[in-house]
């Protein structure tokens, strides 16, 4: 059975370490799914309000991307010891209900794995506020094994065997989980 998988590569560097490696994980997801890679700098959600970007192009292909999607590998740098505002505005903006209920989250019931780079590994955590909110407000699947990936990690401008071994577990468990949850019978919505 084909997944479908969308890999979001969040910074907006342009020499971004992060998106290197979305690319990664888009090129091992790539063996088995039906994969789409996407970075944000290729959109734009900006408005001055939550609705406002609600009535863009961009927010109804991205919506339509993350809704099709069996499984998300969401891949940002590490800001302040947490996910970057990119990615926090792309999850509140696609996630958004709207007022009159006629668009819905597009992220329930997803699977997700979290891809991460910062400088110094004293941030490894730094992804669970973010997960903890995917689970609770929109019952996604977090996998267990995210990636963290520190400067130490790179070795003439690619992954050290170490990392990259993370790396491929991570991808592992993942397409496992898509896989297995694809046969579940329940769909999520708001519950509070």
């Amino acid at each position: 059975m084909m997944m479908k998988i969308l890999v979001l590569s969040s910074s907006l560097n342009p020499q971004s370490r992060s998106e290197e490696l979305a690319k990664i994980c888009d090129a091992q997801l790539r063996k088995g799914s039906e994969v789409r890679f996407l970075t944000l700098k290729d959109y734009s959600l900006q408005g001055r309000d939550l609705y406002a970007p609600l009535q863009s192009e961009d927010y109804r292909q991205l919506h339509q991307f993350v809704s099709e999607a069996d499984g998300l590998v969401l891949v940002s740098p590490v800001h302040n010891w947490s996910c970057g505002a990119e990615l926090k505005r792309f999850i509140e903006i696609v996630g958004t209900t709207s007022p009159e209920g006629t668009v819905r989250g597009a992220f329930f019931d997803k699977v997700v794995t979290f891809v991460n780079t910062a400088g110094v590994p004293h941030s490894y955590t730094a992804f669970l506020e973010t997960a903890t909110s995917m689970m609770i407000d929109f019952k996604c699947i977090i996998n267990p094994y995210h990636v963290f990936v520190t400067n130490s990690d790179w070795e003439e401008g690619n992954l050290n065997a170490a990392a990259m071994a993370r790396l491929t577990k991570s991808m592992s468990v993942f397409l496992e989980l898509v896989c297995l949850l694809k046969a579940r019978t329940y769909r999520s919505d708001w519950e509070i």
